[in-house]
C-alpha cells in the first residue's frame, strides 16, 4: 500500500514522503498512529502545503536568528566575581555568561553558549553561541575581579 508520511518515521522517511509499505504495517501502526495517510491526490496536496508552510517558518527563525547573531557577534560582556591572585572563588559557566547577556538585554539560552569548561581563572576568553540552523556569533567574556 502506498502512504504518505504526515511526520518523520525513523527508518522510513520524512514528511512528505511517499513511501510504499506493507498492510499490516500501514493499517496497524502508520494509520492509526496518525504518521501518515493512504497517498491519495488530496493527501499529497496537503502535505505539500503543510511542507511549504514549515519551510516558510524555517525561513523566518532562520532570519530571527541571524538578527540576534548579529546583535551578539563581537560583543564583550564583563564579568565581575570574587577573586584572588587571578584564580575564581568558584567558576563562570554558561548560566552566568547567559545571566550577563540577559542584563546587556539580549536574550539567549545558557544551552547555546559553548563553554567546554567553566572558566576558573581571570581574563578575556572567546566565546561562540549557536542559534541553530547553522548560525553562530561570536563573542568576547572579560572576568573580572571584584
Amino acid at each position: 500500500m502506498k502512504v504518505v508520511l504526515l511526520q518523520e518515521v525513523k527508518g522510513l522517511g520524512k514528511t512528505g514522503a511517499v513511501k510504499d509499505v506493507r498492510n499490516g504495517y500501514g493499517f496497524n501502526f502508520l494509520l492509526p498512529e496518525g504518521l501518515a495517510e493512504l497517498a491519495t491526490e488530496g493527501a499529497l496536496k496537503r502535505v505539500e502545503r503543510i511542507i511549504a508552510k514549515r519551510a516558510k517558518g524555517m525561513e523566518t527563525a532562520i532570519m530571527d536568528a541571524k538578527a540576534q547573531a548579529a546583535l551578539l557577534d563581537g560583543k564583550k560582556v564583563s564579568i565581575k566575581t570574587k577573586a584572588e591572585d587571578g584564580k575564581l572563588f568558584g567558576s563562570i559557566g554558561r548560566e552566568e555568561i547567559a545571566a550577563a547577556l540577559s542584563a546587556m538585554q539580549i536574550e539567549l539560552a545558557a544551552d547555546a553558549i559553548a563553554v567546554k569548561k567553566p572558566f576558573k581563572k581571570t581574563g578575556t576568553f572567546p566565546v561562540e553561541a549557536d542559534f541553530g540552523n547553522d548560525v553562530k556569533a561570536t563573542f568576547q567574556v572579560s572576568i573580572e575581579a571584584e
